[in-house]
Formats: structure tokens, C-alpha cells, sequence
């Protein structure tokens, strides 16, 4: 019980007003960088989608993961369930506007440059994985497998970028 009310805690920023709706009372971020936020958000965008199509795009290739080892697969599902929502967070943000509200900034400003880097690592790890695949079979490299390692390389340096990007976007809290 404890946990859910820690969990939900900024349900407590809601209160009524007199025609009975509800009305978000509580603390707000502002978006504060130099870089104006019209220049950062499609850098973000950029990058963030880049990545979870390519991530996307990587899987989709024809024979690419077919009877491939776990030590492929896992990586790779792994990152494509961390560009999705690393793409989830950045919608999320970018709705909220450039007055966030806290609940909100916490659940994905804060959180979007740590995802951002998990989703390199990941793409990072399935690119070694195929190459692992196809040097232990004795697979030729400029196949399909080839075009998998490029998609999943190109989709970790956007994440890695994404990453760099979303760490230098500084909200100032404002009550």
C-alpha cells in the first residue's frame, strides 16, 4: 500500500475546483536552455526516430534474425523495446510543451537521456551479436547480415547522440 501511494503521489497535486474539475496544482518546469527549444526538439526527434527506425528497419530485413542464437535475439528485442519507448518518452515531452508539469518532467526529461543510452548499448550489443553470428557460422558479412550490423551501428551513434542532446536540456523548476 505504502508503495502505491509513493508511486501515485502526484495525484495529490490535483484538486477540485468549484464546477468540480479537476486542476493541477502543483509544480511546473520550464524549459530554460540557451538553445532555443524550436532547434532541439527536432534534433531530438532526429535522432530518437532515426534510431527506433533503424532499430525497426534492422529486424524487418529479410533473413536477418532467422535461426539466429539467443545472444543475437536478446540484445536485439531488448533494444527495440528501448527505442520504442525511448520514442514513447520523447512524444510524452514534447506534448507537455515548454512548461512541463513535475510529474511529467520526472517521468520523461529526466528519464529520456538515460534511455537514450540504453538503446545505443543495446543496439551496440545486437550489432556484436550478428557479427558473432556470422563469424562463428562462416557466414559472409555482405549479406543481409551486413545491412542488420550497419542498422544497428547507425541506430546506436542516434541514440548516443540523442543522449548528448537531451542532457543539455536544462528545466528550471518554478512553483
Amino acid at each position: 500500500m505504502a508503495d502505491r501511494k509513493k508511486k501515485h503521489a502526484y495525484l495529490d497535486d490535483f484538486e477540485k475546483d468549484l464546477n468540480g474539475n479537476y486542476q493541477y496544482r502543483g509544480a511546473h518546469y520550464r524549459y530554460s536552455a540557451q538553445t532555443p527549444r524550436g532547434r532541439v526538439l527536432p534534433r531530438l526527434w532526429l535522432c530518437c526516430g532515426g534510431g527506433a527506425a533503424l532499430t525497426v528497419a534492422a529486424g524487418v530485413l529479410p533473413g536477418a534474425t532467422v535461426h539466429a542464437p539467443v545472444y543475437l535475439l536478446v540484445p536485439y528485442m531488448a533494444a527495440l523495446v528501448a527505442a520504442l519507448y525511448t520514442v514513447v518518452l520523447l512524444v510524452r515531452m514534447t506534448r507537455g510543451g515548454a512548461r512541463l508539469r513535475a510529474y511529467i518532467h520526472e517521468q520523461t526529461a529526466q528519464k529520456l537521456p538515460s534511455f537514450c543510452l540504453v538503446s545505443a548499448v543495446l543496439n551496440a550489443a545486437a550489432a556484436l551479436g550478428q557479427c558473432a553470428a556470422v563469424f562463428l557460422t562462416g557466414g559472409q558479412i555482405l549479406g543481409v547480415q551486413g545491412i542488420f550490423i550497419i542498422f544497428t551501428i547507425f541506430a546506436c551513434a542516434a541514440f548516443a547522440a540523442a543522449a548528448v542532446f537531451a542532457r543539455r536540456v536544462r528545466w528550471e523548476t518554478e512553483e
